[in-house]
């Protein structure tokens, strides 16, 4: 018999992101503040179990499918599923046929994690067709392996993260905020920017920023908007500056946003895109007016969109 599930794999931003050191096996310990926005890949997935199991994958990104996240995931999936149902001396059944169709909508190389986000979806989708065999942290352990983003996406919404990603706690939403999404044609190399960030990084107290932001983003007397400006002096992307050491655009299109009046302006991730976080809709609309006819943002995507 065939089943069906579609979803919506949301995207991100960074609202910060604070890089505090390198663990010895060289991946880098974070501590940001990840938030998902209404823009985000549509996912598919048919599962068959009538048919020989195999996992395949339409994307429309000419790439192997075995370095597809969405590929990934789903293996994963079945490998972790494998090895649990063996270690408890349980049968390992016939998976099904298993087809994943992402129709991308995120921008890629951008920092707004659309591969990440994909991968989360297609890991929901499985535990919810095998009954929910793994529980929180078996998710998350499974999820970590496949990109530092990923354990967010089972969780979404405002989260703090931390280690390497793996470590998520959920914080009051910060939905409804009216946001641009400008992503340049050049994107950034993640592995790059990181290995910049190493050489350009200055130690920060890193309790005392821990404390200043929980202290904020905790702060459910202040709406969304009114939480980001109390803390928007101190919201740092510590891969910002090599980001525009490699792309020198990101600065362009940073300072292009400042100037339509929004309230908080950066890049997300390891880039290229910058967002810009404004007051209310008609703001944004007078922004996205203005970044279409700005010669500084010509060839950009330029996408307006809400924080959920």
């Amino acid at each position: 018999m065939k089943k069906s599930y579609d979803t919506t794999a949301f995207a991100k931003i960074n609202l910060f992101l604070r890089v505090c050191g390198k663990y010895d096996n060289g991946y880098h310990r974070l501590y940001m503040l990840m938030q998902e926005v209404g823009i985000g890949d549509d996912i598919l997935v048919e599962l068959d179990d009538e048919r020989d199991f195999n996992i395949d994958i339409e994307s429309g990104v000419d790439i192997p499918k075995e370095k597809d996240l969405g590929y990934k995931a789903a293996k994963a999936f079945y490998d972790a599923l494998t090895d649990k149902l063996r270690s408890e001396a349980k049968p390992v059944p016939h998976f099904p046929y298993t087809f994943i169709k992402e129709t991308k909508n995120v921008p890629s190389q951008a920092g707004l994690g659309g591969g990440s986000s994909d991968a989360a979806a297609v890991l929901q989708i499985l535990q919810q067709y095998f009954d929910y065999p793994f529980d929180t942290d078996e998710m998350t352990t499974i999820s970590s392996k496949l990109g530092a983003d990923v354990p967010f996406f089972l969780t979404g919404g405002t989260c703090i993260c931390e280690g390497v990603g793996e470590i998520v706690t959920p914080l009051p939403d910060l939905s409804g905020a009216h946001i641009v999404l400008v992503k340049p044609s050049m994107g950034v190399s993640t592995g790059e920017c990181y290995a910049l960030s190493d050489e350009m990084h200055e130690l920060f107290d890193e309790e005392a920023y821990k404390a200043r932001m929980g202290e904020v983003f905790g702060n459910e007397k202040l709406s969304p908007v009114e939480r980001i400006k109390e803390a928007s002096k101190d919201l740092i992307n510590d891969l910002q500056a090599p980001a525009v050491k490699l792309a020198p655009v990101v600065q362009t299109v940073i300072e292009a946003i400042k100037e339509t009046g929004a309230c908080f302006t950066a890049m997300t991730g390891s880039g290229s895109c910058v967002f810009g976080i404004y007051e209310d809709e008609k703001e944004l609309d007078d922004a996205v007016k203005a970044l279409g006819a700005d010669i500084r943002t010509s060839g950009c995507q330029i996408i307006p969109s809400v924080l959920i």
